[in-house]
Order: C-alpha cells, then sequence, then structure tokens
C-alpha cells in the first residue's frame, strides 16, 4: 500500500504532540490538585511515543521487544481493571468512563501489541516499520487469521472513535444545563454542591432544587479537561486504525 509521505509524518508529529500534551495533564493535574485517570493518560503516552516511531523511523525510543513488554502489562492492567468494574461498579462521580473506557484501552494496548509482534516477526526488511507493515500486507494479508483480526481491531477502534466523537456533544450539553445551576450555588467545591443536592427540599423551585444528577454533573467538572482526554483518544484511535490498515 502506497503511504503519502506527508500523511505519515503529519500522523507521526500529531502523536508527538498528544504524547507531550499527556505528560503536562500529568504534571498538571498533581499541581492544581485536579482529577484525572492517571492510567489512561499513561497509556496515551505510551502508545503515542509508540505509534509515532512506527510512522517515521527519527521518533523511534524503545525496541520493539519492549513495546512489547509495556503494551502486554497494558493489557493486564485494563483488563484487571474492567474486572473490577463488573465486580463492583463505581458512581459516576468517580469514574467517569466506567468500563467502556477500560475495555476499550485495553482492544487498543492490545492491538499496538499485535502490531509490534506482527511487524518484529517478519522477515521483510524496509527503512521504516510503518513501510514494513505495508510490505508485509502485501507479502501475508491473505492470510484469514491476519485479516479478520485485522478488521475486528479497525472496527472496534473507528467505532471507539465515532462514540467519542459523539460524547464530545453529550458533555457540551450537560455542561450547558449545569451552568445556570452552578451559578446560583455559592463558590464552596463541589462537595458543597453534593451536600446541597442531598438537602434540597422535595419539591423546591429555587437555586436550591439541585438534584444528583446536576451533582454528579458538578462532580465531572472537577476533572481535568475531559473532551481534550476524548479529543487525543479519538486522534489514537484513527492513527492506529490506520496503521492496522496496512496490514492488510
Amino acid at each position: 500500500m502506497l503511504q503519502p509521505t506527508w500523511l505519515v509524518d503529519t500522523l507521526a508529529v500529531v502523536m508527538i504532540a498528544i504524547s507531550t500534551y499527556c505528560v503536562a495533564r500529568l504534571v498538571a493535574a498533581r499541581v492544581w490538585g485536579r482529577a484525572l485517570h492517571r492510567d489512561i493518560n499513561v497509556a496515551h503516552v505510551a502508545m503515542g511515543t509508540a505509534m509515532a516511531g512506527a510512522l517515521v523511523a527519527g521518533f523511534r525510543t524503545l525496541p520493539d521487544g519492549a513495546w512489547d513488554l509495556v503494551f502486554g502489562a497494558l493489557v493486564l492492567w485494563f483488563g484487571a481493571s474492567a474486572a473490577r468494574l463488573v465486580v463492583r461498579p463505581a458512581p459516576a462521580a468517580v469514574d467517569t468512563h466506567h468500563l467502556s473506557h477500560n475495555l476499550t484501552h485495553m482492544v487498543m494496548a492490545g492491538a499496538m501489541l499485535y502490531m509490534f509482534m506482527e511487524t518484529s516477526s517478519s522477515s521483510v526488511a524496509a527503512a521504516t516499520p510503518a513501510a514494513a507493515m505495508s510490505l508485509m500486507g502485501g507479502a501475508r494479508g491473505s492470510a484469514a487469521s491476519l485479516g479478520g483480526l485485522t478488521l475486528v481491531l479497525v472496527f472496534i477502534l473507528f467505532a471507539s472513535a465515532v462514540w467519542h466523537f459523539d460524547g464530545l456533544t453529550r458533555y457540551t450539553t450537560a455542561r450547558r444545563q449545569l451552568a445556570p445551576v452552578a451559578s446560583s450555588v455559592p463558590a464552596h467545591g463541589t462537595g458543597a454542591l453534593m451536600a446541597t443536592a442531598v438537602a434540597a427540599p422535595a419539591g423546591a423551585t429555587t437555586a436550591q432544587d439541585v438534584t444528583m444528577t446536576d451533582a454528579a454533573q458538578a462532580e465531572q467538572a472537577h476533572w481535568l479537561a475531559p473532551r481534550l482526554e476524548m479529543g487525543c483518544h479519538i486522534a489514537m484511535c484513527i492513527t492506529m486504525g490506520y496503521m492496522l490498515v496496512l496490514l492488510l
């Protein structure tokens, strides 16, 4: 498959930018005391760095074997996190991403592991890992097992990108609905808002009439730039899907 140089270079730069941004998120969340999914942002750093190196040889960092260990560990981590949420679901105010996000990142880590294992086991010699994937696809893409698994992974990644893109709109709508309530309540933090929600008398029509849904939304507002995190996720799903298509 012929790869446009400008597209490969652009995707690599975007992945480096996302990795750098996610590192900044980890630091900012700690300094500002904001809530953050640290495991997800660490995974985004690893995935962005690895994909940039797989697209452009000059961005390569760790050898393929080391990335196998990294993404194997991430598969186990997110798989265990998903299992814990099945046994004991977390409330919305505690974990805004729930089971689906852990499963999605488990699949993403598995897709990265799959790509590195396929390219490292290939006998094709190429200037870059991305070129190796492309050439390997032409040589081995007729195998039903390879093509079938690749198509499943591509479908899941693109579906996740669409789902998160739609989530950007849902989150914006929720914040707009919450704004009139939040502006009418004294600024004593989200804890005070949640307490007000519990203490509000039934049938009240004033600003004290704060539902638990509003309180949960206010708690979500404490999370550090969740829409930007979702944007990073969308970009990674698209890039990873493109790289998997090279295997076909």
